[in-house]
């Protein structure tokens, strides 16, 4: 079965302190865009759980369990079915950008599994077990307002069809190494406003960008588009104002809001 996993921005994040679960409350818009990455999925019965991926480019790190891995096991253990499951990607969502990737795939391979076995009920609190951004990617919200640490999610609406071009730099963040720098660091207590078509930096601000400079050519900055980091980093987006259009960068990812 083909699946495709969708890329995400944070339109606006905001983190709070560090938490006794060594997780941070966020508050963020997280809006899916039509980048996406393609699984083939295969299931078969077993006495035995086994998961068998294959990559079409290495995105792991050493040591590392891929994340679809990771919610397939979940999975298992939480319904007790054991499986057989073969999953062939075609990675296309850069990789420690901020863009949700691999959990995208880890979101789409869940709905897969709980399709698959007609389980209607303990998705999102599945999700939220495989990682922070997995609950709003498995939810199939194409936006909404996410809290806690990621399980809240409310769907939202207003960014559907609007064009949004994505850079992202050689240099790749880690989102361990962005928290750790960003608790060093005074933060105001605030809250998002509720989401708009009219978009500007003090309204929807993204925490990490105290941490990180910003990363997008000077024909993007100084066009009038509200321009962001997204997640932890270290992809920078820019969504043009209405009526007008951003100028062509070499390396940029055109896309659209789903």
């Amino acid at each position: 079965m083909r699946l495709e996993a969708y890329a995400k921005v944070n339109i606006g994040l905001i983190v709070g302190g560090s938490r006794p679960d060594g997780y941070h409350d966020i508050e963020s818009y997280m809006a899916l865009v039509d980048l996406h990455d393609r699984i083939d999925a295969e299931i078969r019965p077993s006495s035995v759980l086994s998961v068998d991926i294959e990559r079409n480019v290495p995105y792991l790190e050493e040591g590392a369990m891929d994340l679809m891995e990771k919610a397939a096991r979940i999975f298992s253990e939480r319904f007790s079915l054991p499986f057989s499951l073969s999953l062939r990607i075609d990675k296309r969502i850069p990789s420690q950008a901020g863009l949700g990737g691999g959990s995208s795939d880890a979101a789409a391979v869940l709905r897969f599994l709980f399709g698959r076995y007609g389980i209607t009920k303990g998705l999102l609190d599945t999700a939220a077990a495989v990682g922070s951004d997995v609950p709003f990617l498995a939810s199939g919200y194409r936006t909404a307002l996410v809290r806690g640490r990621g399980e809240i999610v409310a769907e939202r609406t207003g960014l559907h069809g609007r064009p949004v071009m994505i850079f992202v730099p050689e240099a790749r963040s880690s989102t361990g190494k962005a928290y750790a720098l960003l608790d060093g660091m005074d933060r105001p207590g605030r809250h998002l406003p509720p989401l708009s078509s009219s978009l500007d930096k003090d309204s929807f601000p993204n925490d990490f960008e105290r941490v990180f400079p910003p990363s997008v050519p000077a024909a993007i900055s100084d066009s009038g588009a509200f321009v962001s980091l997204t997640g932890s980093g270290s992809a920078w987006y820019a969504i043009p104002s209405a009526g007008t259009v951003l100028p062509d960068i070499p390396g940029a990812i055109a896309c659209t809001f789903l």
